[in-house]
């Protein structure tokens, strides 16, 4: 009976394992598992997708195409995708960057004027480029609308002398057909960026230029103003192109100005650049540093271009406490760059002083807004922040008459056209356009609240200037 019962439970699993059996979903993928064909939806939205989100929306390099970590990612995602190489999104990167190319010069083709801005700098390699940037309004339907679009970033090889960049930057206004369509050109004033706008745009007599003005890039001597003289001269050959001084680098140049001639602030902020570049060079200090102040704690170094990396770097000091930090340093044998009394009060002093550069420094450095009707306002509040100064300073009185007299030269244009608001067109003084009062009191934000007696010092001048502003279409 034991072996007839056996037979038949044998039987009963045979029939059960000859059965066919329904497979299971892993078994049913792996059967259907293929590869895209190349030109299915799916294989061309996906190196799409990677190259305007993760190469160009998440700044990653084109090589991540070929990185094999990254390619099993994408097979784990997407099993039946066949990940592309190099050569493909680059392929795409250029047919995506014509068709870009190809809208802007159809939007550019429907405007009469545009603005455009140019300057050059180099990378962490010291490789030079030259960038465009132009602005124009847009009329949609029943609004207007800024638009902002990046028009050339090219390779600049060799010398910055004005002729080359002359050259480069006639070649891409015609290539897009704007040259004729120009209101305004903002640049720095490097010396080579006004003589290359003098050379675009001669004056009816011609001028010479120089073969040697081969600047380099983060020279420091590129951060010099022209004369007076010369400024005149370029000023008069840009008159019908308006060239545009850049705000933000004429104000560099005032805080430069300023603290060149502050020797009593040297000792204190050659300390601090010392004190920066020994967190930046030595574990042993560093580790000392963080044990006292927290692993968040930072002194930036600060950027010769930059005045306002030395505003971060004296804020970032003072946030730690005077006592504290010279103990930290008595420790670490570093007795040299212990702060005095004085010289803390002084830094706090500057800080004071500096704080409302920095914040017209980032007030007009907007990418989607409009900036140029806060440059009178800031100008005359800055002046009007350095008169109330003058007779509550305690050490730095020197650095407040500096920046006071830069300010007024640099902008001695803006100085005159509000105090003198009859004075005619011709001046050819910093900021002398009237674009820049007619933009601020166009501005709601603005409107004429700058030219308020506390600020211009005259109860007139409100009058006067309303009166030239409406005076001129």
């Amino acid at each position: 009976m034991l072996t007839s019962i056996r037979f038949e439970e044998y039987q009963m699993k045979k029939r059960i394992t000859n059965e066919p059996q329904q497979p299971s979903i892993s078994q049913f993928m792996d059967t259907c598992a293929g590869q895209y064909s190349m030109t299915h939806p799916q294989q061309k939205a996906i190196p799409n997708a990677l190259l305007s989100d993760l190469i160009i929306g998440c700044n990653l390099p084109l090589s991540i195409v070929e990185n094999k970590n990254f390619r099993h990612f994408l097979t784990v995602v997407d099993r039946k995708y066949s990940p592309v190489c190099r050569r493909t999104i680059i392929s795409k990167t250029e047919n995506l960057a014509a068709e870009k190319r190809s809208m802007l010069k159809t939007q550019l083709s429907e405007t009469d004027h545009v603005s455009v801005t140019v300057d050059i700098w180099s990378d962490r390699r010291m490789r030079g480029f030259l960038g465009i940037t132009v602005h124009w309004i847009q009329r949609e339907t029943e609004r207007m609308q800024l638009k902002s679009k990046l028009l050339a970033f090219d390779r600049f090889k060799g010398l910055h002398t004005s002729e080359r960049i002359c050259e480069k930057f006639e070649a891409i206004c015609d290539e897009y057909n704007i040259k004729d369509k120009l209101d305004y050109i903002i640049s720095d004033n490097a010396a080579n960026m006004r003589k290359a706008f003098t050379v675009c745009f001669p004056t009816e007599q011609g001028e010479e230029h120089d073969d040697d003005d081969g600047d380099h890039l983060d020279d420091p001597e590129l951060w010099h103003d022209l004369t007076l003289e010369d400024q005149e001269t370029v000023g008069a050959a840009m008159a019908k192109t308006q060239r545009l001084q850049c705000f933000a680098h004429t104000l560099q140049l005032v805080v430069k100005d300023g603290l060149s001639e502050t020797k009593v602030a040297s000792p204190s902020l050659s300390k601090l650049s010392k004190l920066s570049s020994l967190l930046h060079t030595s574990t042993t200090f560093k580790d000392v540093f963080e044990a006292e102040f927290g692993e968040q704690k930072a002194i930036p170094a600060a950027v010769i271009t930059r005045w306002n990396s030395t505003l971060r770097q004296v804020k970032a000091v003072l946030q730690c406490e005077h006592l504290k930090l010279c103990a930290v340093l008595e420790m670490a044998g570093h007795k040299e760059l212990l702060f005095t009394t004085r010289e803390w009060n002084l830094l706090k002093e500057m800080v004071d002083i500096l704080k409302p550069f920095g914040e017209a420094t980032d007030l007009t450095q907007g990418e989607k807004i409009v900036t140029i009707s806060a440059v009178v306002p800031s100008v005359l509040s800055l002046n009007h922040h350095l008169e109330k100064l003058k007779p509550q300073v305690c050490f730095l009185n020197g650095l407040v008459r500096s920046l006071q007299a830069s300010l007024n030269k640099r902008f001695l244009g803006i100085f005159i056209s509000v105090r003198m608001a009859r004075a005619e067109d011709g001046i050819t003084a910093p900021f002398s356009d009237p674009v820049y009062l007619k933009a601020a009191a166009l501005d709601p934000a603005f409107s004429l609240l700058w030219v308020e007696h506390h600020v211009l010092g005259s109860c007139d001048i409100k009058a006067e200037v309303t009166q030239k502003v409406k005076g001129k279409d």
